[in-house]
């Protein structure tokens, strides 16, 4: 009698990690993948983003506020699994981000691949990035 209330509740663990598992595979799928080891905005000390085709110089950031937008960004590169980011595509985009423990974390992106670690990867929704990025820290040089 005692084994029956222990496999009635692993079996119940069993079915709702399996559920769990499946509907993150689904969200993957559908979505794609979030960059795994971004950076946490307490963790960055400085971003720089750099951004050659509406201006010459770099942009540095050492406020708390735009630190956070830099970061939560990375949320918009998710990338798809099973496509191959297109050939001869070069990024427009890079995100140094520089952390508080000396090391410094690098992300590049053009309007449909991101470069992470040393991978291209098409970018799921694609231009998003580029555009949220532009508005947020080149909207002045845009706009001329």
């Amino acid at each position: 009698m005692k084994g029956k209330p222990a496999n009635s509740i692993l079996r119940y663990l069993i079915t709702v990690l399996a559920s769990a598992a499946l509907i993150m595979a689904f969200n993957i799928f559908l979505d794609g993948m979030y960059l795994i080891g971004a950076p946490d905005a307490g963790d960055v000390e400085k971003v720089t983003v750099s951004y050659p085709e509406v201006s010459d110089a770099p942009k540095e950031f050492s406020d708390e506020e735009n630190i956070k937008l830099a970061v939560q960004l990375t949320g918009f590169l998710r990338y798809s699994l099973f496509e191959k980011a297109p050939e001869g595509d070069a990024p427009l985009m890079t995100v140094t981000y520089f952390l508080k423990d000396g090391t410094a974390v690098e992300i590049s992106a053009s309007r449909d691949t991101v470069w992470w670690k040393g991978k291209a990867r098409a970018i799921k929704e694609k231009e998003m990035f580029i555009n949220l990025a532009e508005g947020i820290f080149f909207l002045d040089e845009v706009m001329e």
